[in-house]
């Protein structure tokens, strides 16, 4: 007598597709579609502080992403495996970390190259080993570094000013005077500039640990603080110069909190990105500007005139540069992060760590994007590291 093919028959084949995969029957689509609308938001906030040039760039990046993928799908004679959805993204994650003032060409090319040699090199969708919007954006920023770099070629960065918000030309900004400058909201509604530039708070604190703003007198952290960044608030709503997406830490919390709670970032991952940001800037040396100081370690001890200025100076950290858009919209990628919550902590604390010490120590510009791409390279060593043990199996 002879049995049928039961439910574990050996002739039963199982087609197990790339990522990225979630239990509960969420769809790639509304998984992307979820992603979409929070990276919306940072975009939605970055057209109001920056204007119809921040549009242009994520418009621009979008439609290039999307362009690209058409074109490779048609040149290989077959389809978009998983649509337009992932390429939309794509352009759209490069899009928020640039800065409003650059040619369309950069986000055009940034984002092809983000298609073709961050994703259909390595097979396509669920393939590749960094993400992609990253590497677009490191690319460019190597090859456009006299547009992109913190240098003094480009030294200042513009800001739509009071009443002229959504609509404002961010084409010719008035320097605003640092020392003198009572912050965002102090700007008069009717003035006639339409936007304002100053340093990018990240580039006033690299200055800093290089030992390049001169004390005043027994104050060290007092000038920093006082005569070269805003008033911190302004890196909470956004009101600082930057890339599109990267300056409102308000935004992009709410977008963080969005996917968490739609279950496609585990907490732990920003988190931890922040948390080992903060440990880092708490400990970490930066060169005095007293002559023959050599370094001041664990800043985050300093007080000034009775002011915590080591705790302001950690802060400003954490609400500067790209740290908060990579720790709540690029770090946690569903395809080149680790598997598990516990890969996810060693590597969301990587990055924060690796974003700080680049920062203080002048190796390399963009140091949040280079961060993650770094541990996007360790995906595989953390997820054997962290594998889940499979019972009555030996080691």
């Amino acid at each position: 007598m002879s049995m049928g093919p039961g439910p574990l028959a050996l002739t039963e084949r199982w087609e197990v597709r790339a990522g990225p995969h979630r239990h509960a029957g969420s769809t790639h689509e509304g998984i992307l579609a979820s992603w979409i609308l929070a990276a919306g938001l940072a975009g939605l906030w970055g057209t109001t502080l920056f204007g119809p040039a921040a549009f242009k760039v994520l418009a621009v990046a979008i439609l290039s992403a999307a362009g690209t993928e058409l074109l490779v799908a048609f040149a290989r004679g077959g389809s978009v495996v998983g649509g337009l959805w992932h390429a939309c993204l794509t352009g759209l994650l490069l899009g928020l970390t640039l800065p409003a003032t650059v040619g369309w060409h950069i986000p055009a090319m940034g984002a092809a190259v983000a298609i073709i040699f961050g994703k259909v090199v390595f097979g396509g969708l669920g393939h590749y080993y960094w993400h992609p919007a990253l590497v677009g954006r490191v690319v460019m920023q190597l090859v456009f570094i006299n547009s992109l770099s913190l240098g003094s070629a480009n030294g200042t960065w513009p800001v739509l000013a009071p009443g002229h918000l959504w609509f404002g030309s961010v084409s010719s900004p008035r320097e605003v005077d640092m020392p003198a400058y009572g912050g965002w909201r102090t700007l008069s509604d009717h003035s006639p500039d339409e936007a304002v530039s100053m340093e990018r708070p990240v580039q006033a604190l690299r200055r800093f640990a290089e030992g390049r703003i001169p004390p005043d007198g027994e104050l060290r952290y007092e000038p920093l603080l006082r005569d070269a960044l805003p008033p911190w608030e302004d890196t909470i709503f956004g009101t600082v110069p930057g890339g599109i997406g990267e300056t409102c830490t308000l935004a992009l919390i709410v977008a963080g909190l969005f996917l968490i709670y739609r279950g496609y970032l585990r907490w732990e991952l920003p988190t931890m990105v922040i948390a080992a940001a903060a440990v880092a800037a708490a400990l970490l040396p930066v060169e005095s500007a007293v002559e023959g100081g050599g370094y001041d370690w664990f800043p985050i001890f300093a007080a000034e005139e009775g002011r915590a200025v080591g705790v302001a100076y950690v802060l400003y950290h954490l609400t500067s540069g790209e740290l908060m858009l990579g720790a709540f919209l690029l770090a946690g990628d569903t395809i080149a992060t680790p598997m598990r919550a516990g890969g996810q902590a060693i590597f969301a604390a990587g990055v924060g760590a690796l974003t700080i010490f680049m920062r203080l120590y002048g190796v390399m510009e963009c140091d949040c994007y280079w961060s993650i791409l770094i541990m996007n390279t360790l995906v595989g060593p953390i997820d054997r590291r962290v594998r889940r043990p499979v019972l009555g199996m030996g080691e």
